[in-house]
């Protein structure tokens, strides 16, 4: 577990946990809450949950995460089998990010739980 709330990463720290990720297949909760994280921010992760095949929990609660993030990580749920967990409460998610997470949870059966 690797728990990095609180620490002001922004898109720029977003974009370089992607290149970690990409290849620790160890990892499995990763906690980056309160970070200023972006739509930018989050289309970086989004590259690594692509091919990550470790992480189970994600929490990005209380960032900066509109519609355009919701739709990046829905996207890439759609690719990744692995996570369990994805935290995005708090954040600026509007009906178009919503529907299309909605959209994709027809298609992953691996993530169980969901926060908004």
């Amino acid at each position: 577990m690797l728990k990095l709330g609180l620490n002001a990463i922004g898109t720029a720290g977003a974009a370089q946990l992607t290149d970690v990720l990409k290849f620790n297949n160890h990892l499995k909760t990763l906690k980056l809450s309160c970070n200023a994280i972006d739509d930018d921010g989050v289309a970086a992760l989004v590259d690594a949950l692509k091919v990550n095949t470790a992480l189970t929990t994600l929490e990005l609660g209380e960032n900066t995460i509109g519609a355009v993030g919701a739709t990046a990580l829905a996207d890439a749920l759609k690719i990744n089998k692995v996570l369990v967990t994805l935290d995005l409460a708090n954040n600026s998610i509007d009906d178009a990010g919503v529907a299309a997470l909605a959209d994709t949870l027809k298609v992953n059966t691996t993530l169980a739980e969901l926060y908004l």
